[in-house]
Order: C-alpha cells, then sequence, then structure tokens
C-alpha cells in the first residue's frame, strides 16, 4: 500500500483561521446591505468561482457583474450568513474553507454548503476558487 500524504493538518498562525473567519462575516455583512463590491473585494482577479446553479465565472469582472446583479435585483427578503465548518491549510499560504449558508426568505429556509481556496499574499488572504453547492434542508 502507498503512504499518502496528510494535507490537512498543517499547522499553521491561529491569527489565519480568525481572519479568513471575519472575510465570511464580512461577506455575510456585504450581503446584507447588498454591497456587491464590498462582497467581492477580497477575490482575487483571476478567481474560478460555481455558483448554486452550476454556472461557472472566470475572473473577478465576470464574478463582480454577476453579484452587483444578484445583490441588487434578487436579494431583497434574504437573510443569509456563513456557518465554517472547518478550515484546513494544505500549505501555509493556502487555505481550504467548508462552510454551510442558511438561507431564509420569509418562511422558507433552504441552504448551500461550499468548498472556498483562499491564497496568502503580501499578507493578505484572498478568495481565489469558490464551489457552491445546494442542499436539502430537514426540520
Amino acid at each position: 500500500m502507498t503512504d499518502r500524504p496528510d494535507t490537512q493538518g498543517i499547522k499553521t498562525n491561529n491569527d489565519d483561521a480568525r481572519i479568513i473567519a471575519e472575510i465570511f462575516t464580512d461577506l455575510g455583512s456585504a450581503f446584507a446591505e447588498h454591497d456587491a463590491a464590498k462582497f467581492d473585494e477580497r477575490f482575487t482577479a483571476d478567481v474560478v468561482f460555481t455558483a448554486v446553479n452550476g454556472t461557472r465565472f472566470f475572473g473577478w469582472e465576470k464574478i463582480h457583474a454577476y453579484h452587483s446583479e444578484r445583490l441588487t435585483g434578487h436579494a431583497e427578503g434574504i437573510n443569509t450568513w456563513y456557518e465554517i465548518e472547518r478550515i484546513t491549510f494544505p500549505a501555509p499560504d493556502v487555505a481550504v474553507v467548508f462552510f454551510r449558508q442558511p438561507i431564509v426568505v420569509s418562511e422558507h429556509m433552504r441552504a448551500n454548503v461550499g468548498t472556498w481556496v483562499l491564497v496568502k499574499r503580501d499578507g493578505q488572504w484572498w478568495i481565489s476558487a469558490g464551489q457552491n453547492t445546494a442542499v436539502a434542508v430537514t426540520e
């Protein structure tokens, strides 16, 4: 049997996990404010992002156009936030964030789960890639 590397347990500064958690708090606030510029401020220029409906966006301009349209035209009455389930560091300057995103509209609730990759450049964390998936909510 081949020895397989463990990529989930790289030690990192706890400040990195705290900063990443703050980024997700800021994302939730930006959504609540319907502020696409604030929401997208931590995405890299070459971000690759897959939305819940399977649409894939390549580059900051594309994802910003999508978020601008969604947040100004479809976000009214939506309450959402991010619940980080796990942050792993396959390398000191790479983080993978696994999260749940509950979404409440009137009396209806649904959720997304996401896996996003963040990279650290010049001391700052940036969202480089993201995949969101809708999940069934059981009550």
